[in-house]
């Protein structure tokens, strides 16, 4: 099991039961959230691996809740299996994606959440309108698990954490081509704002480039700037066509991807668009389930 984590309530947060537990289990974690005197206790197993070690936790916790409350693509088997003998609902995970982010952006703003897209980049990406009614408006098959499947193949690498940490340290712009790399710096049919955008991920790595010399930081860092890219223009031309200002990135693909965020703010300022990150989002869909 990952580390655990607590979110601690305010006297203004409406009690939540003791005696339920939320869980999303996506296709690389399955996270949980439960109430623990004042406190709601935040936790995650990798799914793949451990979805017994998982049903293990689960049970051990029959004598402490008789409500399991289950949503992610992946939960549906073993929600038909405590909803033999426990009261138990399967939720929708945009539903539960969207409860969980406006309990979490209450809780650190302390004020509700206006029109927003809301952006979940897991394992794949869903982006959804949150106005008076949910509306998932689609989303992109780039995301956490393109980004381990590349770097399994390509540096027999399984550590997400490492993975990360390397991406931090290199430059992405010794293998990607800038548009200012292409245009003299006497032609004034490009200004200094779009010199700075990215013309081609990894455009570098032609046939003079000395494939030897490849650094993996640098790859790594491209690799999660094309993703952030992709993922970030998608979102803030959805949140242009649908005139929404607040844009909300949450999902497992943003522990500590520091690059990522990076990213993204920047493209949400280039477009005018407020990029919203909020504390142990990547749990709103197990929030989301504990609440329903």
């Amino acid at each position: 099991m990952s580390k655990m984590f607590q979110i601690k309530l305010g006297d203004d947060i409406n009690k939540i039961p003791p005696n339920k537990i939320g869980i999303d289990m996506g296709q690389t974690l399955s996270k949980f959230a439960y109430m623990e005197g004042n406190e709601i206790i935040l936790g995650s197993f990798h799914r793949q691996t451990n979805i017994s070690t998982l049903d293990k936790f689960l049970k051990s916790k029959k004598s402490q809740f008789n409500n399991f409350n289950f949503t992610g693509g992946k939960s549906f088997d073993l929600y038909k299996e405590y909803s033999k003998g426990f009261e138990s609902i399967l939720i929708n995970e945009f539903e539960a994606n969207v409860r969980g982010i406006e309990f979490l952006y209450k809780l650190e703003k302390s004020e509700e959440l206006s029109r927003s897209l809301i952006v979940t980049i897991g394992t794949g990406t869903s982006i959804v309108l949150l106005n008076d009614k949910i509306i998932h408006l689609g989303g992109s098959a780039l995301g956490g698990g393109f980004f381990m499947g590349i770097i399994k193949i390509l540096f027999n690498m399984n550590d997400y954490f490492e993975a990360i940490d390397l991406a931090k340290k290199g430059n992405r712009y010794n293998v990607d081509l800038k548009v200012s790399d292409i245009y003299s710096p006497e032609d004034n049919r490009v200004d200094l704002l779009f010199r700075e955008f990215t013309a081609a991920s990894l455009g570098k790595i032609d046939e003079r480039f000395n494939i030897n010399s490849l650094s993996k930081e640098d790859f790594l860092s491209s690799i999660v700037c094309m993703i952030g890219e992709n993922l970030g223009s998608i979102a803030t031309t959805m949140a242009v066509n649908n005139e929404v200002n607040n844009i909300v990135f949450c999902g497992g693909f943003l522990i500590e991807n520091r690059v990522l965020r990076k990213i993204v703010s920047l493209l949400c300022k280039v477009k005018k668009k407020k990029a919203i990150f909020l504390k142990n989002s990547e749990f709103c869909a197990a929030i989301g389930a504990l609440l329903a």
